[in-house]
């Protein structure tokens, strides 16, 4: 189990983590508590010995049963649909696997069940996301998972080519950008002005005039 080789990406530490499931358990209890919660508590008025209310799995009763599944079907869907919750996303992280394949449906359905059920368990399992190196709770190690920024920024930088940042890396055919060419002078020196050139005149070509006729003296 290798940790996202050939990866720049930096991985999701524990804290932020955190903060995206809390956003996730926010969003999933606004909704149930809108589509089932108060509909049940209209129907539990009218007949309190709803069968939907009294356990039939230990002392779960199909409402508790209904909640957990509509909650593990939310982490399930966005997680193998999309890589990411609507918490991960808003707090810019991604689920990737560790030998940068596509992540399948059992894999995901495997951590999102099994492996947080094991992780919750005196919750040893998410503290191991801030004791490692590589951020990984225990769900993560079992599935080979990473939860990593998928910063999309990429930075202009005239005459060389631009950094990837993020998940992934860059492509072997990313050429540099080549710079135009800048003439570099000193500050608050003009160039010196060069003169237009003229065109060149012909002259005409120098004879010798006639000699005058001298006037002889009268004897």
């Amino acid at each position: 189990m290798q940790p996202l080789e050939n990866n720049t990406a930096t991985p999701g530490g524990f804290f932020v983590r955190l903060t995206a499931y809390l956003i996730d358990l926010l969003l999933i209890g606004t909704i149930l508590t809108l589509t089932v919660r108060l509909p049940l508590m209209m129907v539990q008025m009218l007949n309190p010995a709803s069968w939907f209310l009294s356990p039939i799995l230990f002392r779960f009763s199909p409402y508790d049963i209904f909640l957990y599944l509509a909650g593990s079907a939310y982490f399930i869907v966005m997680t193998y649909l999309t890589g990411a919750t609507v918490g991960k996303r808003l707090m810019n992280l991604r689920v990737v696997a560790c030998d940068d394949s596509k992540l399948t449906f059992v894999n995901v359905l495997y951590r999102e069940t099994i492996g947080r059920y094991l992780s919750s368990l005196l919750f040893i399992g998410y503290l191991m996301i801030g004791a490692s190196e590589t951020k990984q709770g225990l769900h993560d190690r079992l599935c080979d998972t990473q939860v990593i920024y998928t910063c999309k920024c990429r930075p202009v930088v005239y005459g060389k080519a631009s950094p990837v940042y993020g998940y992934g890396t860059a492509p072997a055919s990313a050429a540099a950008v080549p710079s135009a060419p800048v003439s570099y002078r000193p500050y608050g020196r003009a160039e010196p002005e060069t003169a237009p050139e003229l065109p060149e005149q012909t002259q005409p070509d120098e004879t010798e005039a006639p000699a005058a006729p001298q006037e002889q003296e009268p004897k």
